[in-house]
């Protein structure tokens, strides 16, 4: 897919479609997730982000080029938390809790008359705090337990995988969504989990699990 292919499809994500993508760029990952979050917005929709490889503030200064922040914000319709905040607090990282926040923001947005969730989060955190075993837990239970109306996007920088040394979680991952996106040196690739294989991936993303 080309970058206006790949913004189109996110654009159009259906109810609960639970997707993963992993990136080999910061600027590869703000143009998935803002775009996707963008469109929520535009639907009436309440938009999640929670950060982990950037602070909160460069999410905001980044989606600040196309979407207006300060408004969203102020209306509560834009949620923007950072990882210790929702994924990893006091050094533990428990899904229960993390399902209960993604819970409690949706009933939130309720609140005020929005129509739905889109969630974006970045996952290096489990990875920079060895707490793999409860990423795969929460990945797993957020594709089945989950019981909101909502469309997410759990992003994965490739780099940070690979240097953590944990290329063997990329396939457990992949099988814990419903979409697969890809953003690599030849760009964006979209598949069903079921149809990726190992050397897919491999050729994808240019490293070797």
């Amino acid at each position: 897919m080309d970058t206006r292919e790949v913004i189109r499809f996110v654009k159009d994500m259906k109810l609960n479609d639970h997707a993963i993508l992993f990136y080999d760029t910061p600027e590869s990952k703000h143009t998935i997730l803002f775009n996707f979050l963008s469109a929520g917005l535009e639907e009436g929709k309440g938009a999640l982000y929670v950060c982990s490889e950037e602070k909160p503030e460069q999410i905001r200064r980044e989606m600040a080029f196309g979407l207006d922040v300060k408004k969203f914000e102020k209306e509560n319709a834009l949620k923007i938390y950072n990882y210790d905040e929702w994924y990893i607090e006091n050094g533990k990282a428990e899904s229960v809790r993390i399902l209960a926040h993604a819970t409690q923001t949706y009933e939130k947005f309720q609140q005020i008359s929005l129509k739905g969730m889109r969630g974006a989060g970045e996952m290096g955190c489990f990875f920079e705090y060895n707490h793999v075993k409860e990423l795969l837990r929460y990945e797993y239970a957020l594709h089945r337990v989950l019981k909101i109306p909502a469309e997410i996007i759990c992003a994965y920088s490739i780099d940070d995988i690979v240097v953590a040394g944990y290329k063997e979680v990329i396939m457990p991952l992949t099988r814990a969504h419903s979409l697969s996106i890809f953003a690599g040196p030849y760009g964006f690739v979209v598949h069903k989990p079921e149809n990726v294989e190992d050397s897919d991936i491999e050729k994808l993303l240019q490293i070797k699990i």
